[in-house]
């Protein structure tokens, strides 16, 4: 049976998907040199741009898990429009950024916007989809978001290589005007809502959802990963940039690994039908794992050989971030009661960017210090999230143990 095609998705989803690409773009420009920003043109040293981009992460650990509970009781899409509200308004503010504080602050404010953002996109697809579309769906979405990643890397590098600040206010910009672009198609989607009668009695979501055992030591299983995510493609622009690569590399540099899982996410999904997920899980740690051993050699070896290295991991990473995308996102919605589903994706992503900000904090501190030792810490991290994802194959619910 093959997976269903693009062409087979509504009007409206296509429309969500085709925005979804545009909105990476400006996403990923931003995200890959932010941290450049902080460090280069503002001035903040190595440490604080690290802790400043990560006070994004650290905002949505507080925040995603009232943001789902939100999406939960307002409907989706509503808490869907209202994060790309706010993050126009971080957008904008980037460009008044001259200190160590406001650069927290900004970033604390695109916290809150990606924090109401994510889950609820995650929420709306997974309640207006059946369980059999719903691989197909979560795929093409993570294609979406890796195609639009990949142009938003080059655009980022081509935008900034004059390193001069009047260069990033043209990032800020269009990182805005990409969610003005996303915000319009929203209306047409359906509002992603469940019915009163449906909804989790107050003050009992949450504790139905740490009632599910495995649901808990999955998301344990999810740190490994994160920091993994982290490292490879939030922290590589700041290290690339301290190897002495030049900014144009460093923006193709990360396309490689967007650009991998753009063409292979939907064969993925083909590769991974009928298998055991966990052991699909396990692969793709394993994938991670072989990433960040190429990386250790980069700070030994001329910057030309450390480019290709950098590549070739980026795309190794890639492979593991198409697993990601046809087993783990799905997997969310098959364990998730559909008035919990907010909650369920508000706690995934909130473990998933609580790690992001761990690697970005820590990958700024300790490149000040050791080169080589950035790449050691998400290497012995992903070493464990084979084993542990390895371990769970005989605890996951027979329901959810097989990819559709």
């Amino acid at each position: 049976m093959s997976s269903p095609g693009f062409r087979s998705f509504s009007p409206a989803l296509q429309r969500f998907m085709m925005a979804t690409v545009v909105n990476m773009i400006g996403s990923a420009a931003l995200f890959g040199f932010v941290m450049i920003y902080f460090h280069e043109i503002r001035g903040l040293s190595q440490g604080q741009a690290g802790f400043a981009v990560g006070a994004m992460s650290f905002a949505m650990v507080l925040l995603t898990p009232f943001a789902g509970f939100l999406s939960d009781h307002l409907g989706s899409r509503r808490v869907l429009i209202a994060g790309c509200v706010v993050s126009i308004i971080a957008a904008v503010a980037y460009g008044f950024v001259d200190t160590f504080p406001s650069a927290i602050a900004v970033s604390m404010v695109l916290g809150l916007g990606n924090s109401l953002s994510f889950p609820a996109q995650s929420a709306l697809l997974s309640l207006i989809s059946d369980p059999a579309q719903r691989p197909a769906v979560m795929a093409w979405q993570r294609a979406a978001l890796n195609l639009g990643a990949a142009l938003g890397g080059v655009l980022g590098g081509f935008l900034v290589r004059g390193d001069t600040l009047s260069s990033y206010y043209w990032l800020f910009g269009v990182n805005a005007a990409t969610y003005v672009v996303f915000l319009a198609v929203l209306p047409g989607m359906p509002a992603g809502r469940v019915p009163k009668e449906q909804r989790a009695k107050r003050g009992q979501g949450f504790r139905l959802v740490f009632r599910d055992r495995f649901w808990v030591r999955l998301l344990a299983t999810d740190i490994s990963i994160a920091i993994g995510f982290g490292f490879l493609w939030s922290f590589m622009p700041a290290y690339a940039s301290a190897i002495g690569i030049d900014k144009i590399t460093i923006g193709i540099l990360f396309t490689f690994g967007a650009l991998s899982v753009t063409l292979t996410q939907i064969p993925t999904l083909r590769w991974v039908r009928g298998g055991r997920r966990m052991v699909w899980l396990a692969v793709m740690n394993a994938w991670f794992v072989a990433a960040f051993a190429l990386m250790l050699f980069t700070p030994h070896i001329t910057a030309g050989i450390a480019v290709g290295c950098i590549a070739l991991a980026q795309v190794l990473g890639g492979f593991g971030e198409s697993i990601l995308g046809a087993v783990r996102t799905p997997l969310t919605s098959d364990l998730a009661p559909p008035e919990l589903v907010g909650r369920y994706f508000g706690l995934a992503t909130m473990v998933f960017q609580v790690c992001m900000g761990v690697a970005n904090t820590t990958g700024g501190v300790v490149l000040q210090h050791s080169r080589s030792m950035v790449w050691l810490i998400p290497m012995a991290l992903s070493v464990a999230g084979v084993a542990s994802c390895w371990a769970l194959r005989h605890r996951i619910p027979a329901h959810a143990a097989i990819s559709l």
